[in-house]
């Protein structure tokens, strides 16, 4: 509970300033395909460097300093975006709002997967709800402010109120005394199970078209991208606890992720408010799959390294949203986004080939 709420806190720190970041950056001369790369490279990274991370907190066993540090590191990078007016220094610190995450991740979920027992996907659910809550209202803060003309500046410098927040309930979950049991298991020995489930996130994340292509291109004033990404927040909670519940009772919702993929991909592909609110919701249902159904699995597959699991799983997904966030920016800018929905069925049909395949 108080690292859901540290989360709650620090959700409202970033996806605050996501969800003014694209039109932050087309107001300062970003292309669609510029802002792909860059959320698909940051979004990328977040996930990528827990390959690195996962490892490096299973071997330490200390969990909670790689927690503190990149907790710290995100309230200095989203406060360093008030004094940033450039695209390029702009570019840099979402890049270490995202390593940050990549930080503090595998070990957080490793200290949750600890206190959870062995109710993995109820944990996270229960986990990633509370999180949400904190998108709600960072998005909801963004759509207000930008709706009344605050400078872009001056909302980030808001936002790291909330980061603070963050950190003091960090503190308070440290005295509560969880920590996860170290792994014993030799380093470089991965499961092959959890080797096929890593390749189907990979897959899973490039049938997924990113948020922020939609927000770029959705029509009219700037805080209409916002709130297409409020909605998208909203709907992960309810999203968020019933994949904890379902996933206990059934497991062939392994297979429902890459089909929400698809079906946001396509939504967002056909343009229109209408379409774009549809969207947010499948792309809610798609995102909290990777964030609770994933987890759960990667610890179910690799118990005994929860942190490597957790960064492995996960820095599979990344890859893939870097791929997605190249190829579906550069269909925009060449007007061929008809084609998006073909190649997001064609990944998300292989994934959940993968998944079938690893669970055997």
């Amino acid at each position: 509970m108080l690292l859901g709420l540290t989360s709650l806190f620090a959700d409202w720190l970033y996806e605050g300033a996501r969800a003014a970041l694209p039109q932050y950056m087309k107001a300062l001369g970003a292309s669609a395909l510029a802002v792909g790369l860059i959320f698909g490279v940051g979004d990328s990274l977040g996930y990528l460097l827990r390959f690195a991370t996962g490892p490096l907190a299973d071997r330490r066993g200390g969990y909670w300093g790689e927690t503190f540090a990149g907790y710290a590191l995100q309230v200095a990078a989203i406060a360093g975006l008030a004094f940033a007016p450039w695209l390029g220094v702009v570019a840099a610190l979402v890049m270490l709002e995202r390593a940050s995450k990549a930080l503090r991740t595998p070990a957080r979920d490793a200290i949750i997967s600890a206190a959870g027992g062995g109710r993995q996907s109820l944990a996270f659910g229960l986990h990633a709800s509370l999180d949400q809550i904190g998108a709600v209202l960072g998005s909801l803060t963004s759509l207000l402010l930008l709706a009344v003309g605050l400078p872009y500046s001056r909302l980030f410098l808001l936002l790291a109120l909330p980061g603070l927040a963050a950190l003091g309930f960090l503190a308070l979950a440290y005295r509560q005394g969880v920590k996860p049991t170290r792994s014993e298991r030799r380093r470089g020995v991965l499961r092959r199970p959890l080797v096929l489930f890593a390749a189907s996130q990979f897959l899973f994340g490039a049938s997924l078209m990113h948020i922020s292509l939609e927000m770029y291109e959705m029509p009219g004033a700037a805080w209409m991208g916002s709130a297409v990404y409020l909605a998208a927040m909203a709907f992960e909670i309810p999203a968020s606890l019933a994949w904890g519940r379902l996933y206990e009772s059934a497991r062939w919702s392994l297979y429902l992720g890459p089909a929400a993929a698809f079906l946001a991909t396509s939504a967002f592909s056909a343009g229109g408010l209408a379409l774009g609110v549809a969207g947010a919701l499948a792309y809610s249902t798609a995102t909290s799959y990777a964030d609770i159904i994933a987890k759960a699995r990667a610890v179910e597959l690799e118990g005994a390294a929860r942190a490597t699991a957790l960064g492995l799983v996960n820095a599979a997904f990344g890859l893939g949203y870097l791929a997605s966030g190249g190829l579906y920016g550069y269909l925009i800018d060449i007007n061929a986004m008809r084609l998006s929905p073909v190649f997001s069925a064609l990944f998300a049909v292989a994934s959940i080939a993968i998944v079938a395949a690893a669970r055997r």
